[in-house]
């Protein structure tokens, strides 16, 4: 009889006629609480968890699909759970609301849905009951960073990743039980939920970063001559080509891989915000050569910075920015280095859109400079 009630006040919560009277009470005086009671045979603990249910939704017209709704659904589930749970289903456990909601699909935005089954289940106190996903854990996704933007994914374990500029990471839309493989390329920076028994794979071409659950940053640029891992907290270790060997990382190193020679060198970081604080925004260059900023420069500003000659990229510098446009920091290292800046007008393509931006760099030969 109680299980009865239950699933007939979450089949109230797919009734038109019900929402419409329940969001009523926020906006109206012509519906009292005990018109809605008497109504629909309800108690009061009832009507407040509908009034909490239905205060954060958000009604639109755009239909999603199953299949984005359970990949959101398991998604939250993980990140609320300590441990990874692979995706499957107990009979003896109740899933009449999950259906509801993928019932009622066609209204909710994935967002506030997410919100909404969360305080559905604080208010309810259930248990996670998984859905069995009509995909397989080889169907993949792949995000991408735009150049001049960062971006945060989250992972079907919940595990975050926030992907620098121009970067791009591919993963199964459902990890299975028995692994975690993303493959990145680009640079990274990863919250990685715990679990012991599962660890993460991150494939970042000859290198494999093994990832039992921390926080750390990867760095594996194309352009780069060198991947680094560098560990904030917890425990990874590295695999380089075919080979079984793990090399630990402890927190506060970076380990250097050399694409060329395969060679991996561990050495303690000094300043960590060298390497994680692109994800803040922050630009930080350490006694780094000209060549390797413009590189930076051009990813992070979406811009094509050329060179007149090449002994210009040999200048080191070292600079701190946060906010500041292209033509600021190209200032501030005009002050530094004998350079002239030029902004060439860009050109209107025969498709109406304008070229991408190029930026010429040029010496100048009417002062010399202190740092080389």
């Amino acid at each position: 009889m109680f299980m009865d009630q239950k699933l007939r006040f979450e089949q109230l919560l797919s009734d038109e006629d019900f929402q419409n009277d329940v969001l009523g009470l926020e906006n109206s005086e012509t519906v009292a609480p005990e018109t809605i009671l008497a109504n629909y045979s309800i108690s009061e603990k009832q009507l407040q968890t509908a009034r909490r249910f239905f205060s954060v939704l958000s009604f639109r017209k755009d239909k999603l699909s199953a299949i984005e709704i359970e990949t959101a659904l398991h998604r939250l589930e993980s990140r609320m759970t300590d441990t990874f749970v692979p995706l499957s289903i107990d009979t003896n456990k109740r899933i009449g609301f999950y259906s509801l909601i993928i019932r009622a699909a066609a209204i909710f935005t994935i967002p506030l849905l997410l919100t909404t089954l969360y305080f559905y289940k604080q208010s309810r106190n259930v248990q996670p009951a998984y859905l069995v996903s009509a995909l397989n854990e080889k169907t993949t996704n792949t995000f991408y960073a735009s150049l001049g933007a960062r971006t945060q994914v989250i992972l079907p374990d919940g595990s975050l990743v926030w992907l620098n500029s121009g970067s791009t990471l591919t993963c199964p839309v459902v990890f299975s039980s028995k692994s975690r493989d993303v493959s990145l390329q680009g640079e990274g920076f990863f919250e990685v939920v715990k679990n012991e028994r599962v660890p993460m794979i991150v494939t970042a071409g000859d290198l494999k970063v093994k990832v039992y659950g921390t926080r750390f940053n990867l760095n594996t640029f194309a352009s780069e001559k060198m991947i680094e891992t560098t560990l904030v907290e917890g425990k990874i270790s590295m695999i380089s080509g075919d080979s079984k060997q793990e090399f630990p990382l402890s927190p506060g190193y970076t380990a250097s891989y050399t694409k060329e020679n395969r060679e991996l060198k561990i050495s303690k970081v000094e300043d960590m915000e060298r390497y994680t604080g692109w994800k803040e925004g922050k630009l930080l260059f350490q006694s780094d050569r000209f060549v390797d900023i413009i590189q930076k420069l051009e990813r992070w500003y979406n811009v094509d910075i050329k060179l007149s000659e090449v002994s210009l990229g040999d200048y080191t510098l070292h600079a701190t920015f946060f906010d500041e446009s292209i033509e600021q920091i190209l200032e501030i290292f005009a002050a530094s280095i004998p350079i002239r800046i030029e902004y060439p007008k860009r050109v209107k393509n025969k498709d109406g859109a304008y070229s991408k931006r190029e930026i010429l760099i040029t010496r100048d030969r009417t002062r010399k400079s202190t740092k080389q």
